[in-house]
């Protein structure tokens, strides 16, 4: 069993809270907006271009260089007869993962769009094989057009030295990246089948040709860049290996010479213009948009937590402790600010009470409620004693609305009950502020310990989400007093705190000495607007957007039970380039994208009731029912099994739903399936990625298996991808299988108030009607995340903040 008390050395792994509030899913476009146009000019440095392909590189050729951890990058590059739109992600420092639309001028789309351009869609990926070092070069291994059509299928491998001001690169390229053949494959020495590379190309594509990488006669290619005196501007000269005698679709392209001539110019931080001279005919032109999603922030102006009255435990005594170590007095705390004491004026008697808080003759008190100090020793600045104390104050004086309205207020913890047992404090709630709960309870504790009597000595948090009881952490009071004001407690305090699992509300009468002080339901209604960006990629039409203002409302009948509701008005949007002609025999479960968004400017895409339901201390459970998204209303009900500091987690939820009219209303189309998925969840202490495996039923009826993948950085944004494979088969159309990249970012990465909130972006190659599941508003698992303690102990330098 493992223990309850904080680990010595806890993790590093961020939490993430998903609860039913206004969503603002327009937040991220806008803040990325805000830092491209706030950033200013920056320092170029070679090994981060991206390539005309999108991900780190020269123009045609990739390198060895990988973009910082965390970097997200936009890429457009036109070289005629291609214009290629790329999206790449780091999650890591060692790992690249990019999606490519590739469209080809000269080629129509076919007979069902004649008059569109062709448009091919791959995933490229690269992985860091060496570090460089004083004299090894960097080396890296990667694929292009993984999965895809095959079109422009290739295999790298590729080294990068720095020497000053240059960088150089020299790879060995298979497939696009190697048509000129230099010389024969020294693979086929381990199996003779790579002597020849086969035709890789797929007519639906989605295929994994893994037996023909690297295969087939490479060649060579490479290349220096160079850092000019100018600081906004690199150079470029590139050797490529294709001879572009071999070009997919039969398109023609003349080559006179395989040297490249390139320069990148860094606008800022965020914005890089490229240009270039290729094949020794053709020009080059093409930009790049990128942010660092590991490193965004926002200062926080969140208010400064109440002084905290010192400890009067023969321990923690403050007239005891030296001055330099001292944090705050008494004297400050009845004065309303944090300055020392002066050692020219008296302290203030130690009965008397600062201007914003009540007296403590009965008084009414004021809306937080009474401020209460204890009884003082003698005076460390006039060594005078101290003025008497005032008569205790007991308990049934607290003012405990008042009480639970402070909280809130100051902490975010929206209290729904709070419980006396014996000489610990139980305040039931739920976190709606921090991301690090333990900040809430810290600045919690403050408030607690400034307005109740001495008798009350522990401090025990029951967190919740919508009902569900989730973790119980305990602090001691003097502990805590004694670290706030001396900070050579601290340790002694941290690693006094106890986490828990929390079990069903517990029964009143449980316990003879437990009293319930307040008991109320959480606040009925709230609402908020928003801007809403919904982007799509729908074949031969390209990228796809809508711009919505969105209201999002919800009110709360009780703890376990709310309802919820999105309404759209379309402000813009590009839909009138959408046509549908895909090959695919499904049934039209999501490519009626485009038909649901012209039919209406104004929609209703959620209007539903959701209940939750503990069955035990690791069993949760909901139910939902209403018009569940844009395209779908029905029912359904999720099951989650998940043990306290346990890695592993299990999940069921099974739904029934109907097809929307078009017009988002409250009419419903004669489609109907049951859909639903099995989930296990994986978090795998490897680099904070989390592993999700679904196998079930999809919208159009198909079944199979999803593989996700995620990476969380220290600021709470995740990086993952995701491949869905059914049984579809030929019956699938395009693309074979479903794939694509998404990012979540907290929103207070924007803002600077706190937030528990967040949005984010996710990118697939084409909509599809297989292996289409559906969105439902709210998981289990998101919403139990305080059941991974290893989030909560992250937060522990945020306790005195």
């Amino acid at each position: 069993m493992s223990s309850p008390f904080r680990p010595a050395h806890p993790s590093t792994r961020p939490r993430y809270e998903q609860r039913p509030a206004p969503a603002r899913t327009g937040w991220l476009a806008l803040g990325m907006a805000g830092g491209l146009l706030g950033a200013q000019i920056a320092h170029a440095a070679t090994g981060e271009s991206q390539s005309d392909f999108g991900g780190v590189g020269l123009m045609q050729t990739p390198t060895a260089r990988f973009a910082p951890q965390g970097e997200l990058s936009f890429t457009y590059s036109r070289t005629q007869p291609y214009k290629r739109f790329s999206v790449n992600a780091a999650p890591f420092e060692w790992m690249e993962l990019g999606f490519r639309y590739v469209s080809v001028e000269t080629v129509s789309y076919g007979a069902a769009a004649p008059d569109r351009d062709y448009l091919d869609k791959s995933f490229d990926t690269k992985f860091r094989l060496m570090q460089e070092g004083r004299y090894q070069p960097e080396v890296a291994v990667g694929l292009r057009d993984l999965g895809g059509t095959g079109l422009f299928s290739s295999e790298y491998l590729v080294a990068s030295k720095r020497y000053g001001d240059f960088d150089f690169s020299l790879g060995v390229g298979w497939g696009y990246l190697g048509t000129r053949g230099d010389f024969s494959n020294p693979l086929a020495l381990v199996r003779s089948s790579l002597e020849t590379r086969s035709d890789t190309t797929s007519d639906n594509g989605g295929d994994f040709q893994l037996g023909s990488m690297f295969s087939g006669s490479p060649a060579v290619f490479g290349g220096i860049e160079y850092q000019t005196p100018w600081d906004p501007l690199t150079l470029m000269l590139e050797y490529e290996g294709n001879d572009y005698s071999d070009e997919p679709l039969t398109v023609e392209i003349d080559q006179d010479s395989p040297f490249n001539l390139g320069a990148t110019f860094k606008v800022n931080d965020n914005l890089s213009l490229h240009g270039g001279w290729e094949r020794g005919n053709t020009a080059m032109l093409g930009l790049s948009l990128s942010t660092n999603l590991a490193g965004l922030a926002q200062a926080k102006d969140d208010g400064t937590p109440e002084d905290v009255a010192p400890s009067h435990h023969s321990r923690y005594r403050h007239d005891q402790t030296p001055e330099a170590f001292r944090v705050r007095s008494l004297d400050a705390v009845n004065r309303g600010n944090s300055e020392t004491v002066p050692s020219d004026r008296p302290p203030r008697p130690a009965g008397a009470t600062p201007a914003s808080a009540p007296s403590l003759d009965g008084d009414e008190a004021a809306p937080q409620g009474r401020l209460l100090t204890l009884p003082t020793s003698p005076s460390a600045t006039t060594g005078e004693p101290a003025a008497s104390p005032p008569a205790p104050i007991r308990l049934e004086d607290v003012d405990w609305q008042a009480l639970a309205a402070t909280l809130r207020a100051q902490t975010g913890l929206e209290v729904s009950r709070l419980r006396i047992e014996g000489e610990t404090l139980i305040i039931e709630a739920e976190a709606t502020r921090f991301r690090k709960d333990l900040q809430a309870e810290g600045r919690a504790n403050r408030v607690l310990h400034n307005r109740l009597p001495a008798e009350i000595t522990h401090f025990r948090y029951r967190l919740s989400s919508n009902g569900l009881a989730l973790r119980e952490d305990e602090h001691p009071r003097e502990a805590f007093v004694a670290a706030a004001n001396d900070r050579r407690f601290g340790a002694e305090y941290e690693h006094s705190i106890t986490a828990r699992a929390a079990s069903p509300a517990p029964d009143d009468d449980a316990s003879a000495d437990a009293a319930t002080v307040l008991d109320r339901e959480p606040a009925g209604f709230n609402w908020g607007f928003s801007p809403n960006l919904k982007q799509n990629f729908g074949g031969p039409d390209g990228y796809l957007y809508q711009l919505n203002l969105q209201l999002d409302a919800l009110w709360r009948t009780d703890r376990n039970g709310w309802f919820s509701g999105v309404a759209t008005y379309q402000l813009a949007d590009n839909y009138e380039n959408y046509e549908y002609i895909a090959d695919s025999d499904l049934p039209r479960v999501r490519t009626y994208v485009g038909d649901y968004v012209k039919e209406t400017d104004l929609g209703i895409t959620n209007l539903q009731y959701t209940r939750t339901h503990q069955f035990g201390r690791d069993w949760y459970a909901q139910a939902y029912g209403g018009i569940l998204e844009m395209m779908y209303a029905g029912a359904g009900a999720e099951v989650l099994y998940r043990p306290m500091n346990s890695s592993l987690a299990l999940g069921l939820d099974i739904n029934r739903v109907r097809q929307r009219e078009f017009d988002q209303q409250f009419g419903l189309r004669d489609y109907s399936v049951t859909t639903g998925h099995a989930t296990a969840y994986w978090q795998s202490g490897w680099h904070d990625v989390l592993v999700k495996g679904s196998v079930g039923r999809y919208l159009a009826g198909d079944i199979g298996a999803t593989l996700d993948l995620s990476r969380r950085f220290s600021n709470g944004v995740s990086v993952g991808a995701w491949a869905t494979m059914t049984d579809a088969g030929d019956d699938y159309g395009e693309g074979s299988f479903d794939k694509g990249l998404y990012v979540s970012i907290p929103l207070d990465a924007f803002f600077t108030t706190s937030s528990k909130g967040s949005t984010g972006f996710a990118w697939a190659p084409l909509t599809r009607d297989g292996g289409a599941r559906l969105n439902r508003r709210y998981q289990l698992y998101y919403m139990t995340d305080d059941r991974d303690p290893e989030g909560y102990w992250e937060g522990i330098d945020k306790v005195y903040k």
